[in-house]
């Protein structure tokens, strides 16, 4: 116990400052040395003994503090009752009320709780103890730790390495100690100062733990914010080697990546991605050996597959092409490979991982946030094509499963510039004109007349590329969509395109990599204007660098993507059904920029 830690150094230091003393001073001092020897070697009963004998023989001044020594040496022992029976007889004179509490507490604090303890020691003034003063203040935040009040005790903790003569960079260990001893409850709500700085580093610690990639720019970032917190001198003696400790060692890392021209752009996209990665990590930890590997053909997936495993290869990532993905999973089995796309209509062999920048996982995430939000009846919009079949079924399943309800859709042609027809039927604009025709016709007048949407729908799912994007959205505004909402996938904006306004109000999940919300782009590791390069596929490039966090993961086994791995693609979980997902940013469009409304 800290208390204990704490009398045993007073108790040394007292016998210290009579070592060189002669005559019956000089004996009392031996024996003290050999009391403090024997209670460091657990042999706390026969300490106990030598401190009643020195008490017996010792002038009133010091006898009471034998006698505390001598109780304390009792609760080590385990004789909680007897320890704190002892010391509620002795009444300590001032000098000794520090020694004196801190031994009760130590006692109370198994016999009563934490919180008689703390009640023990809270109206005691270090600084009139000053051989103490480190101690009670360590004794006391330990005990607002156990009594969930971490802020308090982060509090006394930055009073002790500001204020008193112990040492500033052991303070720090011994409170990042009782931070890793405790971090399930801390928080930073309503906490402020140098506690706030120690709480954000331990949960950052946390977090970097099972994702590392990144643990050099957020630590850099959170030295801007506490540039001179006590924290600081642990970063690289305490911090980074603790996040960099969950990481499994892996030694040679593979990737095949698609060789033929047509999908050079591709290639540099992916490759520059995944070594953006690499030196990401090396910045605070051991980073694997790399090879690449081109499939300059999609029947070549299995041999350079086969030639990255003989060449020594922990694990493979790729292949990206589907066929190529087909082709190598056909000998692929027991070397964890990580495949940048989908298998169809087959089963992964063991081992075998599918990643892909799917937009069905962009409208399951639509489908949640509609969900969240209680808009529970939908309308859909979504082109006449597989493509749009397979995302508009992928938000259908996770809108119903959550209790939504699709009221209503309409299909559209990818050929078609003038939307208006399957526009009306979705919102029933086409029977509000019929009805205002038929009631003019019984009057025998014209109407004035607007018309008047469907009141019956929360929102409208819309599946769109950016070429129809452009032209559905200001359709749905002509034909009276007015506030009701519009959720659309990714692919419905274009970062590139020279003025996306006409998509202002479109609500959409979006690459982070995109709305600059990932800590390598905010702490300026990564260049947003470098990912906005003409010859660059910005998804791509993401991908390459979360594969790259997701094969750490993954080789370091099934706890690895518990807590998620945020990266430039979005947070990648596991299913309950075992595949890997992508939750992204939720943004807005708004002046034709993308806006994010939730982290």
């Amino acid at each position: 116990m800290i208390a204990s830690l704490a009398i045993l150094a007073l108790a040394g230091c007292a016998a210290g400052d009579r070592l060189g003393a002669s005559g019956e001073a000089g004996a009392l001092a031996a024996r003290e040395q050999q009391a403090l020897e024997l209670s460091r070697s657990g042999d706390h009963d026969d300490a106990r003994q030598v401190y009643l004998s020195m008490a017996r023989r010792s002038a009133n001044a010091e006898r009471a503090r034998y006698r505390i020594l001598a109780a304390r040496e009792a609760g080590l022992d385990g004789r909680h009752q007897r320890a704190l029976d002892e010391l509620l007889a002795i009444e300590p004179p001032p000098r000794w009320l520090g020694l004196w509490s801190l031994a009760a507490a130590g006692s109370e604090r198994v016999l009563e709780g934490a919180q008689a303890a703390y009640e023990r020691l809270a109206n005691i003034e270090p600084e009139n103890f000053p051989n103490l003063a480190g101690d009670l203040a360590r004794t006391r935040s330990e005990l607002l730790f156990a009594l969930q009040r971490p802020a308090e005790a982060l509090g006394e903790l930055t009073r002790l390495g500001a204020d008193f003569s112990e040492g500033h960079e052991s303070t720090a260990e011994f409170t990042w100690s009782l931070l890793r001893e405790h971090r399930s409850q801390l928080s930073t709500e309503g906490v402020t100062g140098a506690p706030l700085g120690w709480i954000e580093l331990a949960l950052l610690a946390d977090q970097l733990a099972g994702d590392p990639t990144e643990a050099g720019a957020a630590l850099n970032g959170w030295r801007r914010n506490f540039p001179d917190h006590p924290a600081g001198s642990l970063l690289e003696s305490a911090v980074r080697p603790e996040i960099c400790s969950g990481l499994k060692p892996l030694g040679r890392l593979a990737m095949l990546l698609p060789g033929s021209q047509p999908y050079r752009a591709a290639l540099k996209s992916l490759r520059d991605g995944f070594l953006a990665a690499r030196y990401a990590l090396m910045s605070s930890c051991e980073a694997p050996e790399i090879a690449f590997y081109e499939v300059g053909d999609s029947s070549h997936a299995a041999r350079q597959w086969t030639r990255a495993a003989a060449e020594g290869a922990d694990f493979i990532v790729g292949p990206l092409l589907p066929e190529s993905v087909e082709n190598a999973a056909r000998v692929a089995g027991g070397l964890p490979t990580l495949a940048l796309n989908r298998l169809r209509g087959q089963a992964p062999p063991a081992n075998f991982e599918e990643f892909a920048l799917a937009p069905e996982h962009e409208a399951r995430q639509a489908a949640r946030q509609a969900l969240g939000r209680g808009l529970l009846r939908a309308l859909a919009l979504y082109p006449r094509d597989a493509w749009g079949q397979r995302i508009y079924r992928s938000f259908l399943e996770e809108y119903q499963a959550g209790g939504g309800r699709l009221i209503a859709r309409e299909q559209y042609s990818l050929s078609a510039v003038d939307y208006s027809e399957p526009i009306g039927r979705l919102l029933k604009i086409s029977a509000s004109n019929r009805r205002a025709r038929e009631l003019g016709a019984k009057l025998g007048r014209n109407l004035s007349f607007q018309p008047r949407r469907r009141q019956d729908a929360d929102l409208i799912f819309l599946v769109a590329r950016a070429a129809q994007g452009q032209l559905l959205v200001p359709q749905l505004r002509y034909n009276y969509s007015g506030d009701l909402p519009v959720f659309a996938i990714q692919s419905t904006f274009d970062p590139d395109h020279a003025d996306n306004r006409d998509l202002d109000g479109v609500e959409m999940p979006a690459l982070p990599a995109l709305t600059h919300q990932h800590v390598q782009l905010s702490h300026g590791q990564l260049s947003a204007a470098a990912l906005a390069g003409a010859d660059f596929n910005v998804s791509l490039f993401a991908m390459g660098y979360d594969s790259f966090k997701l094969a750490l993961a993954l080789y370091g086994g099934s706890e690895a993507l518990k807590g998620g791995i945020r990266g430039l693609t979005g947070t990648i979980f596991r299913t309950s059904g075992g595949s890997l997902e992508r939750k992204l940013a939720w943004t807005q469009i708004e002046n034709g920029k993308l806006t994010t409304t939730e982290n």
